[in-house]
């Protein structure tokens, strides 16, 4: 579902209705991820494992061992695909990305899509040199009629206003830990600067 422009330039709360369970423990000390060369820092979890599967593209998720481990964020640089409008490349980084959970499973149902704006408080936020990015919350079960936990995700995608890259921010969980390490989520999310813009 898409929203009208003027509710869409609120934060999606990534939250369904209904009750929700009790948020972890508080989110403890935090490390800095400042890769020279990658056009952003953010801030995760002391504890938690920051990988980095292939060029310009990071996953960190909770300790081995924990329940953290199976909610990631990670964080993906993309070629921009229409250079010189960035808010166009964010909409069509979106859509592709959208397009690939479709085509990996059977099951996805798109929640909601908005405009993304940094929120107030957030180390971005109050920035007017950044373009608005776009955002969706996704859900989707098993694949080929295999029984397989409910899983649901947020993506973010910001754009830069002069660089030719996007970059692309999803938070993955089962239904079941989705809510429970939303703040986590939220606390990178938040934390996440652009650098030399």
């Amino acid at each position: 579902m898409i929203l009208s422009p003027g509710l869409a330039r609120a934060a999606v709360s990534p939250r369904p209705p209904g009750p929700k369970p009790a948020p972890p423990r508080a989110v403890g000390p935090l490390k800095r991820f400042a890769p020279e060369t990658w056009g952003y820092h953010l801030s995760v979890p002391a504890d938690w494992i920051v990988t980095t599967p292939e060029p310009y593209t990071v996953v960190f998720s909770g300790p081995e061992g924990t329940d953290a481990y199976f909610a990631p964020v990670a964080v993906q640089n993309r070629e921009a695909p229409v250079p010189g409008d960035p808010e166009r490349s964010a909409v069509e980084v979106l859509a592709a990305h959208r397009e690939t959970l479709r085509a990996r499973y059977d099951s996805v149902r798109v929640i909601r899509e908005t405009l993304f704006r940094v929120p107030p408080g957030a180390a971005d936020g109050g920035r007017d040199d950044l373009p608005a990015g776009r955002q969706l919350v996704a859900e989707w079960a098993g694949r080929d009629g295999l029984m397989r936990p409910l899983m649901r995700q947020w993506a973010v995608v910001r754009p830069r206003p002069k660089a030719t890259v996007v970059h692309l921010w999803t938070y993955t969980a089962e239904h079941t830990l989705f809510d429970l390490y939303l703040p986590m989520a939220r606390t990178i999310l938040d934390s996440w600067t652009l650098q030399g813009v």
